[in-house]
């Protein structure tokens, strides 16, 4: 029986508790972060799991896009619904309520991490942050004129990018979403339902709002079916320079390489259904991200 992404620290995790409890004779569902921490397990199981998918098509023609990049925009992502999934424990409810609403809120992450999510706002820093205005250095009389221009290090961490945290949901071996299934938490609905003496929650119920996170497609070229990087790419639509030569070349800094070598004035502007020449690797300069 696979268990999904058990190279991951939460993945080992819900593989792990899913064996425990289905051995015990009583699965229980858990959500638990990707990158690792401590899980949510969920005393008793959701009354009902629910799932949704909505599409954009063009009228009543069923078509949603020429491409395979328009028609990942054209499709939404499914969201599923888990209701009344019950908290139980006077050590346990409100710790896990409490890391149930903080998984709900966006993390930082760093430049580089933004620009392989594929971040238009990271990307439009990279090249605005690359390409500075010019600056003349103004002669002593009598001297020769020397125009230099300033091109210092690209550094990205002043903007400041965010995104909510990966989470993997398991019930059991397998569940109703497959073992392991990669979540963002959109919404958290906390009813309590029981207090002990001393006013401390000990039954909650919690109706959770999860989107699946899809990945982007891996990088391939389209005119040869070859590895990226040795001959051309024919752009699609939602492309443009930095994001390609970030999968080309595994650096978004080599975007500069690529627009010189096909003449390209603006890289976030690129028309789809155009055929770049990607320079080899060795040849793609790059400016360091810091």
């Amino acid at each position: 029986m696979a268990f999904g992404r058990l190279t991951t620290p939460g993945g080992l995790t819900n593989a792990a508790i899913g064996i425990a409890s289905v051995v015990s004779g009583n699965a229980k569902a858990t959500l638990t972060p990707e990158s690792g921490g401590f899980p949510v397990v969920f005393g008793l199981n959701p009354d009902s799991v629910s799932v949704t998918k909505q599409n954009t098509t063009e009228g009543r023609r069923g078509v949603i896009a020429t491409t395979v990049q328009d028609a990942l925009k054209g499709t939404g992502n499914v969201k599923w619904s888990i209701a009344k999934a019950h908290l139980v424990g006077a050590a346990t409810t409100q710790v896990s309520v409490e890391r149930l609403l903080s998984w709900a809120r966006p993390v930082p992450i760093n430049a580089a991490t933004a620009l392989e999510l594929q971040s238009a706002t990271a990307v439009s820093d990279l090249i605005s942050a690359a390409t500075p205005p010019a600056t003349s250095t103004v002669p002593a009389v009598g001297a020769t004129a020397d125009i230099s221009t300033k091109t210092p290090g690209v550094s990205l961490s002043t903007p400041a990018y965010y995104r909510l945290p990966i989470l993997l949901f398991n019930w059991g071996l397998y569940g109703p979403t497959g073992p392991n299934k990669r979540f963002t938490l959109e919404g958290v609905t906390v009813s309590y339902k029981r207090y002990d003496d001393y006013g401390i929650p000990v039954w909650a119920t919690v109706d959770l709002r999860l989107t699946e996170y899809v990945e982007g497609l891996p990088f391939t070229n389209p005119t040869s079916g070859g590895v990226p990087g040795h001959n051309r790419h024919v752009v699609t639509q939602g492309e443009n320079v930095v994001n390609i030569a970030n999968r080309a070349y595994g650096s978004p800094n080599a975007w500069r390489a690529v627009t010189e070598a096909n003449h390209i004035d603006d890289p976030l502007r690129v028309r789809p259904g155009r055929r770049l020449a990607l320079p080899p690797s060795g040849n793609a300069q790059e400016v360091p991200v810091r």
